[in-house]
């Protein structure tokens, strides 16, 4: 089954409420995956002659497969929220040990969000669903490691950075996810209270020139 199929079929199999919870993880899924590489992209340019310069091939790396997931989840039928984001100053903190901070907890909290998907598809006996976003989440779990690693060189006293035996599942529910991040000062499409600035999401990070190519571009 082709992610294009999936929530025409699960509106002639599931109940009201269980499309209903589909559509909005996957609305906000894709709308957080954009954000993603609207955020990296913004890392990736402040980068140089930071003390995040040093990390730039994971940045890049990492903004690519957020690229690929949005293309993933607008398939699926996923429509973003908005294509603008918030984001304070401090999140990016001109490319000191600041921006991992602040990519540790997105990952972290994204990782919720996703364990919700996986549990809106299998109520609905979507296991190809249910693969797409365990397979982003895997890649997310990774970023995390890769994020936490990245405080450690930088003279973090984090620990390891494989540091959990099962993935956060803290946040439940869709909006328990959105208000988390808001509380990082992000907006969707609004200004915060924080000092900062909009970001309108860029698009395919390899066409701009801050991407790097990576295997596995489709969910199987």
């Amino acid at each position: 089954m082709s992610a294009a199929n999936i929530i025409r079929d699960a509106e002639s199999t599931g109940s009201l409420d269980d499309k209903e919870s589909l559509r909005e993880v996957l609305d906000f899924l894709v709308t957080e995956e954009q954000l993603g590489v609207t955020l990296v992209s913004a890392a990736i340019k402040n980068a140089p002659g930071t003390p995040s310069e040093a990390f730039l091939p994971v940045l890049r790396n990492g903004v690519t497969t957020e690229y690929h997931h949005v293309q993933a989840l607008k398939q699926a039928g996923g429509k973003p929220l908005t294509t603008k984001y918030w984001f304070p100053d401090a999140a990016l903190d001109n490319g000191g040990i600041g921006i991992f901070e602040t990519l540790e907890t997105i990952e972290t909290i994204e990782i919720s969000l996703y364990l919700i998907g996986v549990s809106a598809y299998a109520r609905l006996g979507e296991d190809f669903g249910a693969r797409l976003c365990a397979e982003a989440m895997g890649t997310e779990a990774v970023h995390r490691a890769l994020v936490r690693f990245a405080q450690g060189e930088l003279g973090n006293q984090i620990g390891p950075p494989n540091d959990v035996g099962f993935e956060n599942f803290d946040y439940p529910t869709v909006s328990a996810v959105r208000e988390a991040l808001e509380t990082l000062g992000i907006g969707y499409g609004v200004e915060t209270s924080q000092p900062g600035r909009f970001y309108e999401y860029p698009g395919d990070p390899i066409a701009n020139g801050v991407g790097t190519p990576v295997n596995h571009t489709q969910p199987r």
